[in-house]
């Protein structure tokens, strides 16, 4: 493109000086004309001997008779060699002006090396703030997690402490049962045992309501574990999203730097040809204009110097676009392996917590089902009780008839035993009398 305009402006500078030494070869023809006319020789010859005369700082035409052919062909070499000095001229402002430009674009082009420096910092600065939050997740998930396994083993725990008093009582109502089997005769160890067996039901009742307690406070507690594991999830599930959108931004970012790159890259092939073909034009206009302007070989230099520096910055660029890219797929492998490591441990703690629901919800429904049981076995106790309860009576009321029954016979004989002793007494008492009577008379 540079090449293009270059030539163009060379183009356009020679037809201007071409038609420029037109102009004054016929302004000169048109004076020479007009002193020949002003002398009244129309036939004589023009005058060669002389040149024309190009003065740089007035940019007009000076004639000077001519009077052979041979001024003439030196005029018109000196007007050749004058354009062709001034195309050099031209050549060299317009080099010069190219040089200018390259070395803008130069500037440019470090200056938005120096911003995609920054663009590429402020990538890091977001690929390790993405990297905290994801360790931070990972750090509230393994909190979480420990809750959930704390919360699970104290419901545990008081699982098997709502199941041990239980058991215990259980066991202790079996005993009850084959003591009360083994013992029914005894009517003091069966009121004792009875007695025992009311303190026991309502132990039993007491126990009952609080094993109730115990399994609503540990539903509530499943209840709450299951939303904590809900919104456990949802946070996943937000943090798969956040670091998904992260990659993604990431991703367009680096696309769009290495765009940028490319475009660079390509500009930099353009100005890299465009130097290389101004380093041509430049030798070539050296060798052709030694004698003329000999700070052409610092423009060499120069130009030298500047391709030097465009290609090392070209180099350095593409090498720090080569670290860029690795550090970038380096960091974006190791997030999705920490995020794919975060994942698996997340379901596998997950699926983990489940089979401990299950398995809690299968105790508690084996707990209910206990419970069930021991509700009928203490209704079994309840009718048993109501049953010995009657036969207790039955007997109490047997043992009063007969302790009746004993009392009035007691009551009998000793009513008879008095009364015999009343007659006898009488009869003693009418012998005794008679006998002192028969005394009395015998005296």
């Amino acid at each position: 493109m540079a090449r293009n305009i270059f030539g163009q402006n060379r183009n356009r500078q020679a037809d201007r000086t071409a038609r420029e030494q037109e102009e004054r070869r016929r302004r000169a023809q048109e004076e020479q004309r007009a002193a020949l006319a002003a002398r009244g020789d129309g036939y004589a010859l023009p005058d060669l001997d002389d040149e024309l005369e190009y003065d740089e700082d007035e940019e007009e035409v000076v004639t000077v008779p001519a009077t052979i052919p041979q001024g003439y062909r030196q005029q018109d070499a000196y007007n050749r060699s004058d354009a062709q000095y001034q195309s050099l001229i031209a050549d060299l402002d317009e080099l010069r002006s190219t040089i200018s430009e390259l070395i803008e674009d130069r500037n440019t082009n470090q200056i938005l090396i120096k911003q995609q420096s920054a663009e590429i910092a402020v990538l890091h600065q977001m690929l390790e703030k993405s990297t905290n939050d994801a360790q931070q997740a990972a750090q509230a998930a393994a909190l979480n997690e420990n809750r959930t396994r704390q919360f699970v083993e104290e419901l545990e725990e008081r699982l098997d402490d709502a199941m041990r008093p239980v058991r215990s009582l259980q066991s202790h109502v079996t005993d009850l049962l084959e003591q009360n089997r083994r013992k029914v005769d005894d009517s003091t160890q069966n009121r004792e045992r009875f007695g025992e067996l009311g303190t026991n039901i309502e132990h039993l009742s007491a126990q009952t309501d609080r094993t109730s307690a115990i399994a609503h406070s540990l539903r509530d507690g499943l209840d709450a574990l299951r939303t904590e594991i809900d919104e456990l999830r949802r946070d996943v599930l937000r943090t798969d999203d956040a670091t998904k959108i992260v990659d993604q931004d990431s991703r367009r970012r680096v696309q769009g730097v290495s765009d940028t790159i490319d475009g660079f890259n390509a500009r930099l092939d353009e100005i890299r040809a465009d130097i290389a073909h101004v380093g041509e034009t430049v030798d070539d206009t050296r060798r052709s204009m030694v004698h003329i302007d000999p700070s052409l070989d610092e423009l060499r230099t120069s130009a030298q110097a500047l391709q030097q520096d465009i290609s090392r910055l070209q180099s350095i660029q593409d090498d720090r676009y080569d670290q860029v890219v690795d550090s970038i797929e380096e960091q974006r492998q190791e997030t999705d392996a920490r995020f794919d490591q975060l994942r698996h441990t997340l379901e596998e703690r997950i699926e983990r917590l489940n089979e401990r629901l299950e398995e809690s919800n299968d105790s508690i429904r084996e707990t209910g089902y206990k419970i069930s049981e021991i509700s009928g076995q203490i209704e079994e106790l309840r009718q048993q009780d109501a049953a010995l309860h009657r036969d207790i009576w039955y007997l109490h009321e047997q043992r009063v008839r007969v302790r009746l029954e004993q009392v009035q016979e007691e009551l009998d004989l000793a009513t008879a035993q008095r009364r015999d002793a009343e007659g006898e007494a009488r009869v003693g008492l009418g012998t005794r009398i008679r006998r002192r009577r028969g005394e009395s008379t015998t005296e």
